[in-house]
């Protein structure tokens, strides 16, 4: 199940894995102890909506609060597949969407796509990989960091390079985007509270890096000559500087202005 993934992901590992354990350990029914999870935390705490897996609902191109949901089976459906299926033992999904039956799997989903977005709409992976590059990505000055927790990591770059650096943030509830986010994210804090990761010093250390590495390539820019462009509407000059930018906790820092002038012929 989604959910499954989702308490990792989202660094609140425990509020899963005790109750189903200790229902193992004792003989009683994990899914009975599963399902009560889903009730009373992953729905009524983190407050996802069941919708979300409603095919019918994914149908709906009304722009509201359900709306990544849709655009997210559109990118899946697209572009990356990651269909998300469950291992050949011990799981407690239907063998449709399962590993056992990598065919069922498939279809599954290859269904789902195709029911909620149309005929025609297949994930096209090789278009994918030839245009970002695939394992050898077609960017730089990114910085790449994840969450030791979060089942997306795997997906991600974690061997670090010059131009492309890589950071895991490492602690027992560090999920997805803890970086900037926090620990847990449940209720979620926008501002990226740390204090409640098991090591917020972790979290710490990571955000110094990103700061790091953005002011490096920021200084970088400072030394670009002037860019001057010539279009059917004009000569245009594009000015790259530094100038002092004010953040929300007080704190002033160096940032990147851009300034295009030039003179238009239409």
């Amino acid at each position: 199940m989604l959910q499954l993934q989702q308490y990792f992901q989202y660094g609140s590992p425990d509020k899963l894995c005790i109750p189903v354990v200790e229902a193992k350990k004792s003989g009683e029914d994990i899914v009975n102890a599963y399902a009560t999870y889903v009730k009373e935390y992953y729905i009524k705490t983190f407050g996802v909506s069941v919708k979300t897996y409603d095919q019918e609902n994914l149908k709906n191109t009304v722009v509201n609060g359900d709306t990544s949901d849709r655009l997210w089976w559109f990118q899946v459906c697209t572009e990356v597949a990651y269909f998300q299926v469950a291992p050949m033992n011990d799981s407690i999904r239907s063998s449709k969407v399962d590993t056992r039956h990598v065919s069922y799997s498939w279809k599954y989903h290859l269904d789902l796509c195709r029911n909620v977005f149309g005929t025609g709409i297949y994930p096209d992976i090789d278009a994918t990989n030839l245009y970002y590059g695939g394992t050898k990505i077609a960017g730089s000055k990114i910085v790449f960091t994840n969450g030791s927790q979060d089942p997306w990591r795997h997906a991600s770059k974690q061997t670090s390079s010059p131009e492309l650096p890589s950071y895991i943030t490492s602690c027992h509830n560090c999920g997805h985007g803890a970086d900037l986010r926090g620990c847990p994210q449940s209720p979620l804090v926008p501002e990226g509270d740390a204090k409640n990761c098991s090591s917020p010093d972790a979290i710490r250390k990571v955000r110094e890096k990103i700061v790091e590495h953005i002011d490096l390539w920021l200084s970088q820019c400072q030394d670009l000559e002037p860019w001057l462009t010539a279009s059917p509407w004009g000569m245009w000059n594009l000015s790259l500087s530094r100038t002092p930018y004010l953040y929300n906790n007080g704190s002033v820092r160096d940032g990147l202005k851009a300034e295009l002038t030039g003179v238009s012929l239409i």
